[in-house]
């Protein structure tokens, strides 16, 4: 007759207790070894050097500043933000364009809206910077007429919105642009030189943004800071 614990049960039952034992053991020595413990998650993490949109990410996300609002797709597109009614709003302006002509009231454009992600305005007003990872938003409404007692322009339902990426460590120009349209959830960037870089390059009082036009930004920057006056 077999021994207790002979069997092929007990065999797997005492596998199963010098395992449990060893992973205790290994688990307390880990927890008195900080340093064992950070190499070893080291090493079971999956490797993503070769991940050219996992190295974009990390990129995008390994700041300096540590921002991590900016979210990208496996092909590298800007995701939707999740939360853009929480942003700080900056300004707001109707009809501002790219074009010479006197504004038309009867065509008066779209209200635009302009807000910034939490986290970087908080490191803009301690450090009074930009922090690579830094995002703008710019959403543009359609514009309704009112008429009889309350007459005047008021803002209408979301048509596109653009966001406004500043990383001088990830972007050829130092900042990206990402049109979306109302329902999308992500966004290619516009090519390196495009139109938005150089307006924002020439025209931008405050490295390349239109703080001119903002002014929960204006007052917060010194005057010999600005390269033109708001």
């Amino acid at each position: 007759m077999p021994m207790p614990g002979t069997g092929r049960r007990g065999i797997l039952v005492t596998v199963a207790a010098v395992a449990a034992v060893s992973l205790g053991v290994a688990a307390f020595y880990l927890a008195r070894n900080p340093a064992s413990l950070a190499r070893a998650a080291a090493h079971l993490a999956p490797d993503r050097s070769n991940d050219e949109a996992g190295a974009q990410r990390a990129a995008a996300g390994s700041t300096a500043a540590g921002l991590h609002a900016a979210r990208f797709s496996d092909s590298g597109r800007l995701l939707r933000p999740q939360d853009p009614d929480r942003w700080v709003f900056m300004g707001a302006s109707v009809g501002l364009g790219y074009n010479a002509g006197e504004f038309d009231p009867e065509r008066p454009g779209m209200f635009q809206v302009v807000s910034m992600e939490p986290s970087a305005y908080a490191y803009f007003q301690e450090h009074g910077a930009y922090a690579d990872g830094t995002m703008f938003l710019l959403s543009f409404y359609a514009t309704q007429r009112n008429e009889g007692e309350e007459s005047g322009l008021t803002q209408g339902d979301l048509d596109s919105f653009e966001i406004h990426l500043i990383d001088k460590g990830l972007f050829e120009d130092g900042r990206a642009f990402y049109p979306f349209a109302k329902d999308d959830s992500e966004a290619p960037a516009l090519p390196p030189g495009n139109p938005c870089v150089q307006c924002h390059l020439r025209q931008g009082v405050f490295d390349g943004t239109f703080v001119q036009f903002y002014p929960v930004m204006r007052k917060q920057i010194p005057e010999h800071l600005r390269r033109k006056s708001g």
